[in-house]
């Protein structure tokens, strides 16, 4: 389908659909489908002491930038802005180390008493001298600092606007949406256009329309629906892509009420919901 025209079902094909019934009034109107991913990024703090080394990458790096399309996320540690002028000072996770290294767990001695008399091998030295110190690697220099963690998580999210229908209609079309394998690139639209039609009495603005159909209260609960994902404090990065399904809703020959909707699928054949 090479339009949005070529989706609408045509009349002659909404009357084959009625068949002997009859078709009344008619009006075009749109379902809005709204799909997409977004970065909710989770964030804790803690006061650390790092190397001078460490120190200077963190100043020069900070968090990444969310990324919609990361579906692995990432997770991530940063300086926290009040931290960045920190100053260097004795290195508190080895302070307390004698300055020959001797192991302070196991005296030097490079094992511990396992009961029994027997030994075992102890993890806090390599024989008897103590490993460097995790923070500092033994210059007994580092910097206290307080670091940001956090973590992305990509979440996606999808949701069917249809437009004014009877509410026997509304469940059976919902499911029809939701079974599509695919939706042509045609309906693809800009939820922040401006969709109002102009009134010929003095340039009024009216009811919200996508090319000639009606869209004013599936458009307006998607736009809602988009916002309110925006305003989702934890949400950091919002890709989000909408789509206008165009469709015939009516009234059978002698009918007041809307009774029926015919809308065409993503391989053009025509289906009917009465």
């Amino acid at each position: 389908m090479a339009s949005f025209e070529d989706v609408m079902p045509t009349a002659a094909e909404v009357k084959g659909a009625l068949g002997a019934h009859g078709v009344g009034d008619t009006d075009r109107a749109v379902a809005v489908l709204v799909s997409g991913r977004a970065v909710e990024r989770s964030t804790w703090s803690d006061s650390v002491e790092v190397s001078e080394e460490d120190f200077d990458r963190l100043l020069a790096e900070g968090p990444p930038v969310p990324d919609v399309n990361d579906l692995n996320g990432a997770k991530f540690r940063a300086l926290d802005p009040a931290s960045r002028g920190a100053t260097v000072r004795r290195c508190t996770e080895c302070m307390y180390r004698p300055a020959n290294g001797r192991c302070l767990r196991c005296n030097g001695a490079g094992k511990l008493p396992a009961g029994n008399d027997e030994w075992v091998q102890c993890s806090a030295c390599n024989d008897g001298i103590a490993l460097p110190c995790p923070v500092c690697a033994g210059s007994r220099r580092a910097v206290p600092v307080k670091l940001a963690y956090g973590e992305d998580v990509v979440r996606r999210f999808a949701h069917i606007f249809l437009p004014e229908l009877p509410f026997r209609l509304r469940e059976p079309l919902t499911l029809f949406f939701k079974n599509r394998s695919s939706v042509p690139d045609v309906l693809s639209i800009d939820l922040t256009d401006d969709f109002a039609a102009a009134d010929a009495y003095r340039g009024r603005r009216s009811r919200a329309e996508v090319k000639g159909h009606r869209a004013d209260a599936a458009l307006a609960l998607a736009r809602n629906y988009v916002e309110r994902i925006h305003r989702l404090p934890k949400m950091v990065a919002v890709e989000v892509a909408a789509f206008a399904w165009p469709m015939v809703v009516g009234a059978r020959a002698g009918e007041a009420d809307p009774g029926f909707v015919v809308v065409r699928d993503e391989l053009g054949s025509v289906c009917l919901f009465a």
